[in-house]
């Protein structure tokens, strides 16, 4: 909100934490990703320089080619107008639905592979041992978590999975002060 001096200590907070899967997908194909926030000074550049209203704001933006101008929300402010094309205009969107996730997140895709009464019963099964389960898809893809990792992610390379009522208020990982889990997705991870 208004509070600019914690909205600057939370973004530089996330900035410090944060990954991408750009450069290692992308070696992954014998290609180079390059994106100013994979590039250490273009980031020293926008933590100095930047504060709230450069980062989000509301600009009138065309969403479709040739379609009008229309005033939305959107982020990287700052980025966009460097640019100012109208291919570096978006609205702010949360990620889920720029990836395209939306499409198939939503329960009727998944109820032909889990019925509504295996949901709730594995959904409660997994919260007494500590797990927050959202969603159909999101007990998909804890079951293959255990398929992969073991009981508790006992295998995982990483993370260490800590007593229940600790740890990552979704999963029970350690998180340390993150606030983003990178196990199970939570956020904000750190419990209140």
């Amino acid at each position: 909100g208004d509070d600019l001096p914690q909205w600057r200590r939370k973004r530089d907070a996330m900035c410090a934490e944060w990954t991408f899967a750009t450069a290692a997908l992308a070696e992954m194909h014998g290609l180079r990703a390059d994106g100013p926030f994979l590039e250490p000074g273009f980031v020293r550049w926008a933590l100095a320089s930047t504060g709230r209203p450069e980062c989000i704001g509301s600009r009138p933006i065309q969403l479709a080619l040739g379609g009008p101008k229309v005033e939305h929300a959107t982020g990287k402010v700052a980025l966009r107008e460097a640019f100012a094309t109208v291919a570096s205009w978006r609205r702010k969107d949360p990620i889920e639905v720029g990836s395209g996730i939306t499409v198939i997140g939503h329960d009727p895709f998944w109820a032909e592979l889990i019925s509504d009464e295996e949901y709730r019963a594995e959904a409660a099964a997994l919260a007494s041992r500590g797990y927050v389960i959202k969603n159909k898809e999101h007990l998909a893809n804890f079951r293959a978590f255990e398929a992969a990792l073991g009981r508790d992610g006992a295998r995982h390379p990483t993370r260490k999975r800590l007593p229940v009522g600790q740890g990552c208020a979704g999963c029970c990982f350690d998180v340390g002060s993150a606030l983003f889990c990178d196990v199970c997705g939570a956020y904000p991870a750190t419990r209140s």
